[in-house]
């Protein structure tokens, strides 16, 4: 949180919206400060994703699959199943599910080992090269594209193009001698797949990558590796002895496409970067990928965060939040939001995203996850770990991304002036140990409504009035949210 005090009630300086803001019904969720005022008594804390008890879901359990399953891939509700692409050795695996938590691998016949049926759909050779891909290195994900008129290209793989032995103009900045970039296959059923092409864009230099449909811009957008170090990263971090061997500056660029081919930005190093660390971070933090998803007002971003130092070495998932898909702000004091495991866990030290955006079932949203339990490298320290993973399942109740929190003493927050679409306000909130009251504010301040206190736990709690009565209209009020021993996490009209 920015703040402009360091008093108990903290004004907040946020960007000014213009005007007042429209609640509809779509969620606002709190975190950012984009519609508050101010707080008093009141912090912001992350909702850890709950990891599931049959974890991992995924473990690599056949004599042609290599130690570590890693979802740089995608996971789908696709004709009534699930189902799931993700990396196994230089190459894609394939798995299905009815429940997305029992997973079966089944016997197909694109890569037979022994005599034997795989789940494999393509692999290396020895030689390290796929035949039908020249240049493939690692898959990105998978996704059903369901405006392609083609349905033989209904199906779209996007990977990491990788040319170990170029030489010519699309040379990478940072990766001298090689040519780097998203390569893109597509199916008629996400088993069979053809070469559509190895270079769309070049303007991401290494992976993991991950991709969004954007409704409102009507294109792609994809989310991958730039390298760029701030001047005041440089400035505080270039004191440590090891800081100018180990730092590479990893951070995340923005590309757009309308078709998922041609791009807007296309030339090596030439995509604007949205996310970097900062000096808010440890020194040796840096931002290894973003998976970001358009949620109800806003676009959420699932962060991988990599603190890389002689003495340290793992990778996390935290949360950063934007209004427009460009400018990101990371989320409360940084907690985890997908925590690495404790000792004695299958995902102790390194994990990844898969690229899709949390499944939706129920109330429940699914996150996926790659855990390893080796360190990622260079790392000089010791307990590097073993060379094994798998893929397993985090999951929230829909909205509970953060939360804004306040105790036994009080909390209250104050909104900028909201324009109500609707005639009834709903919050997902915790205060069945506590209250949650509401106070309507008008433009001078006056207080022309109070809510009945809210004493329950629940996604979807429509606020009821005591005194005055909410009316929509254009005329913009302020909301002042009271808590005590209670957890609001968002808000929307009806």
């Amino acid at each position: 949180m920015t703040a402009c005090s360091l008093l108990l009630t903290v004004v907040l300086c946020a960007a000014e919206p213009d005007g007042p803001i429209t609640v509809d019904a779509r969620r606002q969720l709190f975190l950012d400060d984009y519609l508050l005022a101010s707080m008093s008594h009141v912090r912001r804390v992350i909702e850890p994703a709950r990891k599931h008890p049959a974890n991992p879901l995924i473990w690599p359990s056949e004599e042609w699959e290599q130690k570590v399953a890693i979802v740089y891939g995608s996971i789908i509700h696709d004709g009534g199943k699930y189902r799931m692409w993700y990396k196994s050795g230089i190459g894609v695996a394939y798995a299905e599910s009815d429940d997305g938590i029992r997973w079966v691998k089944p016997e197909l016949d694109f890569v037979v080992v022994d005599g034997r049926k795989t789940n494999i759909l393509f692999r290396a050779d020895p030689t390290g090269k796929v035949e039908q891909f020249p240049y493939f290195y690692e898959p990105f994900g998978v996704h059903k594209d369901e405006r392609e008129p083609d349905p033989a290209r209904r199906y779209k793989l996007g990977f990491l193009s990788l040319d170990r032995n170029y030489q010519g103009p699309n040379e990478g900045r940072y990766h001298k001698g090689q040519r780097r970039g998203l390569g893109v296959a597509g199916s008629p059923d996400g088993l069979r797949w053809t070469l559509l092409e190895s270079w769309t864009t070049e303007a991401i230099c290494d992976g993991p990558a991950h991709w969004m449909y954007d409704p409102r811009l009507e294109k792609y957008v994809l989310y991958g590796r730039a390298i760029q170090t701030p001047p005041e990263i440089q400035a505080a971090w270039s004191k440590y002895d090891w800081y100018r061997k180990w730092h590479v500056g990893r951070a995340v660029a923005r590309v757009e496409s309308a078709d998922f081919l041609n791009w807007n930005l296309t030339r090596p190093a030439s995509a604007p970067v949205v996310l970097t660390s900062d000096t808010q971070d440890p020194p040796g933090t840096e931002i290894y990928s973003m998976m970001v998803f358009p949620y109800e007002s806003v676009y959420i971003g699932l962060v991988q965060v990599f603190l890389a130092r002689p003495d340290a070495s793992w990778l996390d998932v935290q949360l950063a939040v934007s209004r427009d898909g460009v400018r990101f702000t990371r989320v409360g004091d940084r907690a985890a939001f997908i925590a690495l495991g404790d000792v004695g866990e299958w995902d102790r030290f390194n994990l990844s995203l898969a690229n899709n955006p949390p499944l939706q079932v129920g109330d429940e949203l699914r996150f996926y996850y790659g855990g390893r339990l080796y360190r990622h490298g260079p790392y000089a320290g010791p307990d590097r770990g073993v060379s094994r993973g798998g893929i397993g399942l985090a999951t929230i109740p829909r909205d509970r991304f953060a939360a804004l929190v306040g105790s036994f003493d009080g909390g209250e927050v104050v909104t900028r002036p909201l324009k109500l679409t609707g005639r009834r306000l709903h919050l997902n909130a915790k205060a069945d140990f506590g209250n949650v009251t509401l106070e309507v504010l008008d433009a001078d301040g006056q207080t022309i409504a109070v809510s009945k206190p809210i004493e329950r736990d629940s996604l979807d709690i429509p606020v009821e009035w005591q005194e005055g009565a909410l009316s929509g209209g254009d005329v913009p009020i302020r909301l002042r949210i009271k808590l005590q021993n209670a957890r609001l996490y968002a808000l929307w009209c009806e």
